[in-house]
């Protein structure tokens, strides 16, 4: 199977190229390398240095004609959303509508966008959310992700083109270079090995969910094997307290 993934670079992204490799399937990464990295770019994968947004990236997909489009490229930094909510939707809105509609010119089988848990639900009624739960994003990141599975729908409503939202929780793992930022979670349990004190913001009720990267990676796997379609929760299994 041909996937293209975009976001191939980065973190997550880098992992789930890794995995489709692994599977046997031939991989082609979208990325300009704004945030990815080149160190993490699978030696066989082809390799396309690309702007979503860039004209050339709907030609490319159009000329590939992939059977699966795993899109991970997006703006992530909430506090950036809040700044500059105008550049926010254009990557995350703008950047998602061109990749529907090239792979609707395409032929493509199956689309895979990835959004979010958390911010795409806002201020949650319950724990944990189901999929059905009201989204209410309070930020503009989570409006952008929302709207990117809304277009979604609308591409398999109107033209039939399946696809499946992950709405991620938040993901660790290990970095795969140097320079990258490191997560709360690896910072905080670095700083509890040498003793340091840990901040919490809040009143020390709040909660987060982590989904380890690897396991991430294996849902975008199990993607293409199954005909569902909609948003997914991708988080650790929850259990009350």
């Amino acid at each position: 199977m041909k996937i293209l993934v975009t976001g191939g670079a980065g973190f997550i992204g880098s992992h789930v190229v890794d995995a489709y490799v692994a599977a046997g399937h031939e991989v082609v990464i979208v990325d300009d390398l704004s945030t990815g990295k080149r160190e993490n770019l699978n030696p066989k994968a082809r390799f396309a240095e690309l702007d979503i947004l860039d004209p050339r990236t709907a030609e490319l997909i159009r000329a590939e004609r992939p059977d699966v489009v795993n899109h991970h490229a997006a703006q992530m930094d909430v506090r950036r959303s809040v700044a500059d909510p105008v550049f926010d939707a254009r990557v995350n809105i703008l950047g998602t509508i061109g990749l529907l509609d090239a792979a609707r010119q395409a032929g493509v089988r199956k689309f895979l966008f990835v959004s979010s848990g958390g911010a795409a639900y806002g201020e949650q009624e319950e724990f944990p959310a189901p999929e059905a739960h009201p989204t209410w994003p309070v930020s503009p990141y989570g409006v952008s992700k929302r709207s990117g599975e809304l277009y979604c729908h609308f591409f398999l409503a109107e033209y039939g083109l399946p696809y499946v939202a992950f709405r991620y929780a938040n993901v660790y793992g290990r970095a795969r270079t140097r320079t990258a930022r490191p997560a709360w979670s690896r910072s905080s349990a670095a700083g509890c090995l040498r003793g340091e004190p840990v901040t919490v913001n809040g009143d020390g009720k709040q909660t987060r969910d982590y989904v380890f990267v690897g396991d991430v990676a294996r849902m975008s796997l199990l993607a293409l094997e199954h005909d569902a379609t909609g948003p997914v929760n991708i988080a650790p299994a929850w259990r009350p307290t």
